[in-house]
């Protein structure tokens, strides 16, 4: 809401759109003139930003951990704005008592910290050799999403930190696949998920996706057989192993065969 159009009595009435998070941070730089405001497009703001949105408008279900996971850093990065940036220039009476309500608030975030900590500290036996298919989870924001090889009738991906499970490898591809398979085959794109050549499965579980042992990267991750694959095939379009030229071990046997 812009603030010359301001109604009191409508505010208070709750009919009003509020300002938003991009929208106060550009009026902290723009207007209030703040030298270095919170960056609008923090990955860790948006992501509790999401978090937020998805709870409040879609009903979506996260566990504690996750919020609280989430919201430790875009709180550390809050308290370090409001006392580089915030309060040392402003000497009303008004900063006075927030720095009072700093002192409580500080002594508990550290109990939040301490809390995700002590939960992620036995983890790292579990996590550390399945770093290559452990996903990093859409709801706590940890590389904690354990692939279970198989599945076994468990649920194929689960957060050992948050318990955040998916019932099925279709409800997977959904939450970390990118784009549709409608956009794929209507306008050429590329689809969100691939067909495994190595598991021969015949159904769409190769998601292209960051893993803890390629966080800033991206590889090609089975959800049935929990392993990475060396890209697609150009003949197939599966995803595979691609150790000669870029075709699957069964497009290179069909054309073998022709010989």
């Amino acid at each position: 809401m812009k603030p010359q159009k301001f109604d009191e009595r409508l505010h208070h009435q709750g009919k009003f759109t509020s300002v938003g998070t991009k929208g106060a941070l550009a009026r902290l730089r723009d207007t209030v003139k703040i030298a270095n405001p919170v960056d609008p497009d923090d990955s860790a703001l948006e992501a509790l930003v999401d978090l937020r949105n998805r709870l409040t408008h879609f009903g979506a279900i996260d566990t504690a951990v996750a919020v609280e996971a989430r919201a430790i850093p875009v709180l550390d990065l809050l308290l370090t704005f409001i006392d580089e940036e915030l309060l040392p220039h402003d000497d009303s009476d008004a900063a006075a008592d927030a720095w009072e309500l700093m002192e409580t608030i500080r002594p508990l975030v550290g109990q939040i910290r301490g809390l995700v900590d002590q939960r992620l500290g036995p983890l790292g036996e579990k996590l550390g050799p399945a770093s290559g298919h452990t996903l990093r989870c859409l709801s706590c924001g940890h590389f904690a999403a354990l692939v279970t090889p198989g599945n076994g009738g468990v649920r194929p991906v689960g957060c050992l930190l948050c318990g955040k499970a998916y019932d099925d490898v279709a409800e997977v591809v959904d939450a970390y696949g990118v784009g549709s398979f409608y956009a794929a085959i209507t306008e050429g794109g590329e689809p969100p998920a691939y067909e495994c050549a190595e598991c021969s499965s015949g159904q769409a579980c190769v998601v292209p996706t960051q893993t803890a042992d390629e966080p800033d990267g991206q590889v090609l991750l089975c959800l049935l057989g929990a392993h990475p694959l060396g890209g697609i095939c150009d003949s197939c379009q599966r995803a595979a192993d691609l150790d000669l030229a870029d075709l699957c071990n069964d497009c290179l046997d069909i054309r073998y065969a022709k010989f």
